[in-house]
């Protein structure tokens, strides 16, 4: 079992630093989104405590947005495991003509445009686990950005509308 984990270790530091980002932010957000993201305490009547509410990541105000940001994260995740321990070919270099670089670049934004949404939507009572999450989302970002950047340099990135591969 050892020699398993060590491989996957081995795997993982091969990864590039945009990719390995990507997959601890999507992670990290899943584990996230079970947390309180909105907080209230309720208060007491005459003397009795009636505790507090709080909702996580999957429910309301605005928790469609932020299912739709875990989810993106993890396809984003799925992927790059998918092009990273899979056999070779068994992902396109590109999506009609678009690089999976630039694709993690919108999909990274999308997913932190959605936690602004559910930002706007409601910004009481916000509680650790929506901080959390936009850290995540960031990272999302982040990594996405690190990864069209490498590309860019490498003077790749293919054209839209190019062949695909």
């Amino acid at each position: 079992m050892s020699t398993d984990m060590n491989k996957m270790v081995d795997k993982f530091k091969a990864l590039g630093l945009g990719e390995k980002i990507i997959l601890v932010a999507a992670l990290v957000l899943l584990i996230d989104s079970f947390l309180p993201w909105y907080s209230v305490n309720i208060g007491s009547i005459a003397g009795v405590d009636l505790g507090s509410v709080s909702r996580s990541g999957w429910q309301s105000p605005g928790g469609l947005w932020s299912i739709f940001a875990v989810l993106i994260g993890l396809a984003m995740a799925g992927v790059i495991l998918v092009k990273n321990l899979a056999k070779e070919g068994t992902l396109p270099d590109n999506i009609s003509g678009i690089t999976w670089p630039k694709i993690y670049l919108g999909a990274g934004a999308v997913a932190a445009l959605f936690i602004v949404i559910k930002l706007l939507n409601h910004s009481g009572n916000l509680g650790f686990g929506f901080f959390v999450g936009i850290i995540c989302v960031a990272g999302l970002a982040a990594g996405g950005f690190l990864m069209y950047k490498d590309e860019m340099a490498a003077g790749g990135g293919g054209s839209v509308g190019g062949p695909a591969n």
